[in-house]
C-alpha cells in the first residue's frame, strides 16, 4: 500500500512538472527600439486573421481591448517620455485600446501584469489619447507592432492588423538625458580617448558644457593621435571663430586619414575635405624667401 502511495505521488509530481511545448495560436513577440537615449519595448501576442472578420466582430468596437491575445500588451520605457503632451515616467505599463471605425482610444495603464481586458481597471489609467486609424490595401495576417525612430527626440508606435493601422507618436528629452550622461561621464572617464572625443563632439554640437568640450578634446588628442579627435577639435575651433586653428586641425585630420585609410575615415572623408577647401582662405600665410 505504501509503495502504491509513493508511486501515485511520483506520478502526480511528474504530471505537474512536465510541460509539453507546442505551437500556440497567438505566438509571443517583442519589439525594441532606441530613440535618442530612450529604450522602448512592446511585448505582446500576435493573433491571426484566419479568415475571420476582425474589426467590430472578433474585436468589438467601443470596448476595452488588451490589444493582442492571451494577456495585456506590455509597454516598457527606460526613461521618461511624453505622449500627447502628457508626461509618462520610466517604467513598465499595460497598453490597452478602445477600437472604433473612426477613432481609437489608446490607454497607458499602470497595472502591467494584467491578464487582459477582463482584469482591466480604469482607476489605474495614467494616460488616454486618441488616434485616427487608416485602412490599407494589403492584409496584415498577424497583429504587428512597430516602433520607428523619427529623430533623436521622437518616435512612432504603429499597430497593424488585417487592413487597419493606427499609430501614436512619443517624445523623449534626449538633450537632458545626454546632459545627465555627460555629467556622470566626467567623473568616470579615465584615459578613454574616443569617449572624450564623443563627449566633446556632442557637447559642441548641442551647446553644452561651456569650455569643457575643448578641454576634453585636447585630453583625447593627448591620449591618442587620430583623425577623429582632430576633426572634432577643428569643428570646436570653427564654432569659436578660430578659423585658422580650425583649418590646421582639419588639414591634420585629412593627412592622418589619408595615411591611415579605414572605413571610419571614409564616413567623414567628404565632410573633412570640404572643410579643408572651405577654410583654406584662413590658412596661415608662409613667408617667402627674401
Amino acid at each position: 500500500m505504501k509503495k502504491i502511495a509513493i508511486a501515485c505521488m511520483a506520478f502526480i509530481s511528474l504530471s505537474v512538472s512536465a510541460q509539453v511545448e507546442l505551437p500556440v495560436p497567438s505566438p509571443k513577440a517583442k519589439v525594441e527600439q532606441r530613440v535618442g537615449l530612450t529604450d522602448v519595448s512592446i511585448e505582446y501576442s500576435r493573433p491571426a486573421v484566419g479568415g475571420r472578420a476582425v474589426w467590430g466582430a472578433l474585436v468589438p468596437f467601443d470596448k476595452v481591448w488588451r490589444t493582442g491575445a492571451n494577456s495585456a500588451t506590455a509597454f516598457n520605457i527606460n526613461k521618461d517620455i511624453e505622449i500627447d503632451g502628457k508626461a509618462l515616467k520610466a517604467g513598465e505599463y499595460a497598453l490597452f485600446t478602445i477600437p472604433n471605425a473612426n477613432e481609437w482610444t489608446f490607454i497607458i495603464n499602470s497595472n502591467e501584469g494584467q491578464k487582459g481586458s477582463t482584469d482591466y481597471k480604469e482607476s489605474l489609467d495614467l494616460i488616454r489619447f486618441k488616434s485616427k486609424p487608416t485602412v490599407n490595401n494589403s492584409v496584415k495576417e498577424r497583429l504587428e507592432f512597430t516602433i520607428d525612430p523619427l529623430s533623436d527626440t521622437e518616435g512612432r508606435v504603429t499597430l497593424s492588423w488585417e487592413k487597419v493601422s493606427v499609430s501614436f507618436n512619443f517624445k523623449t528629452n534626449t538633450l537632458k538625458n545626454a546632459e545627465n550622461n555627460l555629467a556622470g561621464f566626467e567623473k568616470k572617464v579615465g584615459g578613454l580617448w574616443y569617449d572624450l572625443a564623443q563627449a566633446a563632439r556632442y557637447s559642441n554640437e548641442n551647446n553644452l558644457n561651456g569650455d569643457k568640450p575643448l578641454a576634453w578634446i585636447d585630453q583625447s588628442i593627448s591620449l591618442k593621435d587620430h583623425f577623429f579627435n582632430k576633426w572634432v577639435k577643428a569643428k570646436i575651433l570653427a564654432k569659436k571663430g578660430d578659423n585658422a586653428g580650425a583649418y590646421l586641425m582639419a588639414a591634420e585630420a585629412k593627412t592622418f586619414g589619408e595615411k591611415n585609410p579605414s572605413g571610419f575615415y571614409d564616413a567623414y572623408k567628404a565632410e573633412i575635405e570640404k572643410a579643408v577647401s572651405d577654410w583654406a582662405a584662413f590658412a596661415p600665410k608662409t613667408k617667402g624667401k627674401k
